[in-house]
């Protein structure tokens, strides 16, 4: 077996009697830091949560595989900055004051991993049109107009998949664009699709890698990063700050099982 498969499963090992955990399931291996969570600046500690975890009280074991210490997080649940319901062996991020005695921020990581999705409605093309006052339209002649109308407005799924080794998958959002768009009566917002998701100081960066325009492996691609600060995340609903906006996600049911 190789050096790196011992040190593996040796810190798995070391993982689960650290936290005490009473159960037969031990946290998944996690990257080196270089390759998933640590990026320059990051003031975040990451590790995992331990037996004896509560409203008020979080037992981590950061990933240094040092002793679970146990936080008092009374002010940060008030605060309503803790994100995600940390479980025995669920990965969480965590951000203390500069004294590093109290807890100001809290993400289950595991919990915030999996597909969410929002709904969008199409824009109309159609231009008002001025109507002679003297026509007049009978209550069933606007009634078909109506429906005309709600025909065209079909809501779309847009949304995104978190997975564990931080890359993104999009989900739904338009189709391709075809010669037939140009003539639709309605027109569907553009989805950014992302490809990459970290933490850093308590906010989701969402990078989109674009292409360059040369489109040759001599020119790197174009990176664009979204940051969003998170607002509140439950088991089911997430909903996050952007710079101009605010945008509530749900959950796809059959995601819970991503970690």
């Amino acid at each position: 077996m190789k050096s790196k498969q011992i040190f593996a499963l040796l810190f798995l090992l070391l993982a689960a009697i650290g936290c005490g955990k009473q159960t037969n399931e031990v946290p998944e291996q996690i990257l080196p830091p270089s390759e998933s969570y640590e990026a320059k600046g990051d003031s975040m500690l990451y590790g995992f949560a331990c037996d004896g975890c509560s409203d008020s009280v979080l037992v981590f074991m950061p990933d240094t595989i040092s002793d679970p210490i146990s936080y008092n997080i009374i002010n940060a649940t008030l605060q309503r900055h803790v994100f995600g319901s940390p479980k025995v062996g669920d990965k969480v991020a965590i951000q203390l004051s500069p004294d590093g005695k109290e807890v100001l921020m809290v993400v289950d990581i595991d919990d915030l991993k999996g597909t969410w999705t929002y709904m969008v409605l199409p824009e109309s093309r159609m231009k008002p049109v001025e109507v002679d006052s003297e026509i007049k339209v009978t209550p069933e002649e606007q009634h078909e107009i109506d429906s005309f109308i709600a025909t065209l407005m079909v809501p779309r799924e847009y949304g995104m998949t978190l997975k564990r080794d931080f890359t993104v998958q999009s989900v739904g959002g338009p189709p391709r664009q075809t010669s037939l768009d140009e003539e639709s009566p309605v027109v569907y917002p553009r989805q950014r699709r992302y490809h990459e998701w970290h933490l850093w100081n308590g906010k989701l960066i969402l990078t989109n890698r674009g292409r360059h325009a040369l489109n040759d492996s001599t020119h790197p691609a174009h990176l664009v990063n979204d940051t969003a600060e998170f607002l509140m995340m439950y088991r089911d609903t997430l909903m996050l700050k952007f710079k101009d906006f605010e945008r509530g996600y749900s959950r796809k049911p059959d995601s819970l099982s991503v970690k």
